[in-house]
């Protein structure tokens, strides 16, 4: 689970907004050519965009996908790739390989990054909150079933016990990810969120983003809402309205735009760009999420600002949920196979599921357990993990979790849990240990930690995600979560996680 870089530019019809001073920044703002073609040319044959809902290594809207070997990477502020972790919630962007069963880059790609500038306010019909986020409306959902989404928004880095969304006040640093949909009783485009993560610091940049609902005048975008947000620079040729933006935009100016001030550069990153440079235009597609528009007479729907030419036999409408295989085409995505489809008034929650080998879980003691794996932290009732009951914490076993988060905030329950004890880890599985640091050769990479059950030698490379807590390098006595694949007794780190900074979620 190397951590990525942005990978194949999955479908066209997306316009990236690189806004930063005035100065056209192609290969680095927030998704630049050159970044965002990466696994096209590295023997990737698909690309999926969609939301993570477990690790086995990941799960990508319900389909698991391997990260043994891959980079993963999310643009900072400044629109330069920086190593990084997968986390429930995300929405990323991955190509695949010719088997089509694992990742070769990912990209995280939140759609929001910035202050609250409408604190979260609950309703009182349906338990969701309601907040503003560089003054966008965000729906964070409280129970699954809430929308065709069935996911309930993952609550991450507030520091509490008992996080709640009632602590998005005006002026918090959040970033979010989720998917555009029109909303009729806000009158505007907003973000369905499928995670909000509490930020600690302020950045120099924010990251404005929606679904464009005019085009006002020359080099000018209006998103989200008639009025909306105006965005100004040089806006490519071919833009529409219904396409989806994502901007970087320095902080001390993105809310003093409105029609002439601070002219930006903008650029467009569409699909026919991916198809020029990938040297394809069918390239295997995976798209998932919100239907904003769709045309019955010639079965064409809005997905995340992209066209998608589904089968004459379904019929779907605004708000619901659709995940699509298909191929990149010069206008959108045409789709041989509709994989999932919720409608409104039947929905059922996406099932979240988590797997790898570990030890340090003693099951024998019955009772409800809580256990970290893959740095999400589950809860199991005594009757749902009746095959790990007589596994003390010393056993090693490959743990298989399935649940569902029942509120934003709240850990994973799982609906049941299975163990199998192994001797060791099978090859090329995902091994998750925890335990303190008894030496470190930073020169060599490398760490010696203790765990439950023995002693591990850790490496780890440039593309091995480091909790920022641990430093630039993990320290000795320093509590870590590691995992990655194991041969022998040395593990080969995908990523290198604190115990006691509460970044587990």
């Amino acid at each position: 689970m190397r951590h990525l870089q942005t990978p194949a530019r999955l479908m066209r019809l997306i316009v990236a907004l690189c806004l930063l001073g005035g100065t056209l920044l192609l290969s680095s703002c927030g998704g630049g050519a050159a970044a965002l073609l990466a696994g096209v040319g590295s023997g990737g044959t698909g690309l999926v965009e969609g939301v993570v809902v477990g690790f086995g290594s990941v799960f990508i809207d319900g389909k698991e996908y391997a990260t043994t070997n891959a980079t993963v990477e999310q643009d900072n502020d400044l629109g330069q790739p920086q190593v990084a972790l997968l986390k429930l919630g995300q929405r990323v962007r991955a190509s695949i390989d010719s088997t089509g069963a694992a990742v070769i880059t990912a990209t995280v790609i939140p759609s929001l990054s910035g202050p609250v500038t409408s604190a979260a306010v609950q309703d009182a019909a349906t338990g969701d909150w309601w907040l503003q986020v560089l003054g966008q409306w965000v729906r964070v959902v409280s129970t699954a079933t809430n929308t065709p989404l069935g996911l309930t928004t993952v609550l991450a880095g507030l520091g509490t016990t008992s996080p709640s969304a009632s602590q998005l006040t005006v002026g918090s640093e959040v970033e979010v990810h989720g998917t555009w949909v029109s909303d009729a009783a806000h009158n505007a485009d907003v973000l369905v969120a499928s995670r909000v993560e509490s930020l600690s610091t302020p950045s120099t940049y924010v990251l404005i983003g929606g679904v464009i609902t005019q085009l006002p005048s020359t080099n000018q975008v209006m998103i989200n809402a008639s009025p909306g947000t105006i965005l100004q620079g040089t806006v490519p040729a071919g833009t529409v309205v219904g396409e989806t933006i994502s901007a970087w935009v320095p902080r001390s100016t993105w809310n003093g735009w409105s029609g002439g001030s601070n002219p930006l550069m903008v650029a467009s990153l569409g699909q026919a760009n991916l198809a020029a440079q990938s040297g394809s235009s069918s390239q295997s597609a995976q798209l998932s999420g919100l239907v904003s528009s769709y045309n019955p007479a010639t079965h064409v729907a809005r997905v995340q600002g992209t066209l998608v030419q589904l089968p004459a036999s379904y019929n779907v409408g605004d708000g619901d949920y659709i995940r699509v295989s298909g191929q990149v085409t010069a206008t959108g995505m045409s789709t041989s196979t509709v994989d999932d489809l919720q409608v409104a008034g039947s929905v059922q929650a996406q099932a979240i599921q988590v797997m790898g080998t570990t030890n340090g879980i003693n099951w024998s003691a019955g009772g409800t357990v809580t256990f970290i794996l893959q740095g999400t932290t589950i809860t199991a009732a005594s009757g749902t993990y009746s095959s790990c009951a007589g596994l003390t914490a010393t056993n090693t076993a490959v743990v298989s979790a399935s649940g569902s988060v029942p509120a934003p905030g709240q850990p994973v329950v799982a609906s049941s849990v299975t163990c199998t004890a192994v001797t060791k880890p099978p090859s090329g599985s995902v091994s998750d240990f925890k335990g303190s640091i008894l030496s470190v050769s930073a020169s060599g990479n490398t760490l010696v930690m203790q765990n439950e059950e023995n002693q591990l030698t850790v490496t780890w490379t440039a593309g091995t995600f480091i909790d920022p807590v641990l430093g630039s390098v993990p320290s000795v006595g320093q509590a870590v979560e590691v995992y990655g694949t194991l041969s022998g007794s040395t593990l080969t780190a995908m990523a290198i996680r604190s115990r006691n900074s509460g970044t587990n979620d």
